[in-house]
């Protein structure tokens, strides 16, 4: 079986969902949602994102533009913007808490999973704009599904990627594809 090698693992960072900018590490990130109620007075929360936690200009003590503005969100629809800090959603207890989290309904699943995937999977979020492009030309076949690859099949899209911009196209070794046990 054919896995990313440790040293070898993808953490370049994260793209904001805001701007598109990198968000460098950790400290430099911050994880959002809206909360508002429904036409029934219901909770709703929705408008998960990962975004910069501050500005990225040197220097600047102006707050981060792309986070959801407080006051905008409760003007709009009395929405309460919450959230946490990049940080503690990384690791073993940052998984825990977004297991927590799906499984109290805290906010729609599907968005929870791809934040798992975005923060905890290396490489994920490196080949997250590149995957469908690598399926389609038959680089790699999710031996899960769509959406949910294994750190081989990652690699190689990384590989394939390399490969690319430098102006070949990446010509992949079969034998060596990832075993599921």
């Amino acid at each position: 079986m054919r896995v990313m090698p440790r040293d070898k693992s993808i953490r370049s960072g994260w793209r904001c969902d805001s701007c598109g900018e990198l968000v460098p590490d950790l400290l430099a990130g911050w994880v959002e949602w809206l909360a508002t109620e429904d036409t029934r007075g219901k909770p709703k929360v929705s408008g998960l994102r990962l975004v910069h936690g501050r500005n990225t200009a040197a220097g600047s003590s102006e707050p981060c533009r792309c986070r959801y503005n407080p006051r905008d969100e409760f003007r709009k629809n009395r929405g309460i913007v919450e959230g946490l800090a990049l940080d503690r959603f990384a690791g073993a207890d940052g998984l825990m808490l977004l297991l927590s989290m799906i499984a109290e309904r805290e906010l729609p699943a599907q968005e929870l999973i791809e934040l798992a995937k975005r923060v905890q999977i290396p490489g994920y979020e490196a080949v997250y704009e590149m995957v469908h492009d690598a399926v389609s030309e038959g680089v790699i076949t999710p031996s899960i599904s769509t959406g949910f690859y294994l750190q081989c099949e990652i690699w190689e899209v990384l590989e394939w990627a390399k490969n690319r911009t430098h102006g070949g196209r990446a010509t992949l070794e079969r034998e060596n594809r990832c075993i599921l046990r």
